[in-house]
C-alpha cells in the first residue's frame, strides 16, 4: 500500500491548486480538481487505518482549515467570492471528523466531553433553534 504525504505545506498546496481550479473549471481543470479530491479521500481513508498517522494529519488538517478560515474572513472584508475556501474548509473539517470518529483523536486537546455533557448542551441548543424532539413510539 502507498502511503501518501501530508505534510501542512503540500496539503496546503493541493487545496490552493483546488481553489483555483474550483474557479475556473474547464473539463480538463474538473478531471484534476476531482483527483485532488479523491487524493484527499484517499489520505482520509489511510489515516482511518493508522493510529499514528491519524493523529498527525488531523492536527495538520486543524492547522490548514484555521488558514482557510483566516483567508476566507480576509476575502468577506474585500467582498471577494469566498464560496472556494469557505468550501475546502468545510471538505477538510468533514474529513477531519471521519478521522477523529475512527480513532477517538481528540481534536480539543485540553477538553473532553462526555455523552450527560453533550446531551444537556444539546437541550439548550434545541430551546434556541426551537426544535422538537420527535417522540419515539
Amino acid at each position: 500500500m502507498r502511503t501518501f504525504r501530508f505534510d501542512l505545506f503540500y496539503l496546503r498546496s493541493i487545496v490552493a491548486e483546488a481553489t483555483n481550479l474550483y474557479l475556473k473549471i474547464t473539463p480538463e481543470e474538473r478531471v484534476t480538481l476531482e483527483v485532488l479530491h479523491d487524493f484527499l479521500s484517499w489520505l482520509t481513508i489511510e489515516a482511518m487505518m493508522n493510529k499514528a498517522q491519524a493523529k498527525r494529519l488531523v492536527s495538520t488538517m486543524a492547522r490548514l482549515q484555521e488558514e482557510l478560515h483566516t483567508k476566507t474572513e480576509i476575502m468577506k472584508l474585500l467582498k471577494a467570492d469566498t464560496a472556494p475556501t469557505a468550501y475546502y474548509e468545510g471538505f477538510l473539517h468533514g474529513l477531519e471528523q471521519a478521522i477523529s470518529f475512527s480513532h477517538g483523536v481528540d481534536l480539543l486537546l485540553n477538553e473532553e466531553i462526555n455523552q450527560e455533557d453533550f446531551l444537556k448542551t444539546w437541550e439548550q441548543t434545541e430551546k434556541k433553534l426551537s426544535l422538537q424532539r420527535r417522540k419515539h413510539p
